[in-house]
């Protein structure tokens, strides 16, 4: 927070979840038990929100905005910079959804940190590569 700012810190929680949302509709793209992400993901990551205490109910439109973005294959940064800078209680909100669909996919990899695992692969190789 302090080298980036709130503000590229928020920005890159939404990269994430736009991440994250690509990455469990890939893993599902094959399976019989497939995830639908307007009908199956979506809802139920919102659904589970409330459950934290700390999350605004004002900031479930631009969360599902965003969730919608991703799902459609669009840029998530790109989708949420065209309505301006992501306000502290919004960023919050989109810190649970992250929580949410990681949380989601560990439990489709059957595994504790599989999505850890796979962001930390992720990440490496492309700090592997010449820019």
């Amino acid at each position: 927070m302090d080298a980036c700012g709130r503000e590229e810190v928020s920005r890159g929680t939404v990269f994430l979840v736009g991440v994250l949302t690509g990455f469990l509709m890939v893993e599902q793209s094959g399976g019989k038990d497939r995830i639908d992400p307007l009908s199956d993901l979506i809802p139920a990551v919102i659904r589970r929100l409330p459950a934290f205490e700390m999350a605004d109910p004002a900031q479930v439109p631009m969360v599902t905005g965003v969730l919608m973005a991703a799902a459609m294959g669009m840029d998530t940064v790109a989708w949420r910079d065209q309505f301006g800078q992501i306000p502290p209680e919004e960023a919050l909100v989109h810190s649970f959804v992250l929580w949410l669909l990681a949380d989601l996919f560990d439990s489709m990899a059957e595994r504790h940190g599989a999505i850890d695992e796979l962001m930390r692969k992720t990440l490496d190789a492309g700090a592997a590569e010449p820019s």
